[in-house]
């Protein structure tokens, strides 16, 4: 048996079912010998070496001054956060920046650049196709066109991102899941996953495991 890499799941701002997705995470990753560990505090971000984490799952979505709604954890997060996280990432740790991960509020734009791109907007919830693209990568490894009911993000990214898997609406191809090195880290987004329908299924479930994996160094 192997020994389990260390995972954190850091969840917090408004919108979104955290406890929901948080649950749907663990029961994925459990079974192939990952440590799972959920925080809702921005302090833990202090703490990922110290603690060992190998992978921080970022399933957050913080708010814009303007906006009201119940708040679970954090409105946004501070600069000393980000410069924590950053810090990780480029000294080896794996980050993946799940759905809402990319709508950072006043969170410093340092987390933007991190993270590759930033969220622009999406329409009311629909059933749209997710297409993998040509070049092979252990993220998508085996994963064919699938359909899903979620929220369809249109976000803006980095140019120097590698782009994975994309989703057309009128016309247009959107960005759905892209990854980056950052110096000895690495960083993954995935923009599906706003309910448990699309945790639910096989499809992201396999996206999910497979990111995880590839940010561990782990092969499945």
């Amino acid at each position: 048996m192997r020994e389990p890499v260390r995972v954190l799941i850091f969840l917090s701002g408004g919108w979104h079912d955290f406890n929901g997705f948080a649950g749907a995470m663990r029961s994925l990753l459990t079974p192939h010998d990952f440590a799972v560990d959920i925080s809702f505090d921005p302090d833990s971000l202090l703490r990922l070496a110290e603690m060992d984490y190998r992978v921080v799952i970022n399933y957050t979505c913080f708010l814009r001054p303007d906006e009201e709604t119940s708040v679970t954890g954090a409105e946004n997060l501070e600069e000393s956060h980000v410069t924590a996280l950053s810090g990780w990432v480029r000294n080896g740790g794996g980050l993946l920046a799940a759905h809402a991960a990319t709508v950072n509020g006043d969170s410093p734009a340092e987390l933007n650049r991190l993270l590759g791109g930033t969220f622009l907007s999406h329409p009311e919830p629909f059933a749209f196709t997710v297409y993998p693209l040509l070049e092979k990568h252990p993220i998508t490894g085996g994963l064919k066109a699938f359909t899903v009911y979620d929220e369809f993000y249109i976000e803006e990214y980095d140019p120097s991102v590698r782009l994975h898997m994309v989703a057309v609406d009128r016309g247009t191809a959107y960005p759905v899941v892209w990854s980056k090195t950052e110096n000895k880290g690495k960083v993954v987004h995935v923009a599906l996953g706003h309910d448990e329908n699309v945790w639910n299924h096989p499809a992201y479930r396999r996206l999910m495991l497979q990111s995880v994996s590839w940010l561990a160094g782990r092969d499945m």
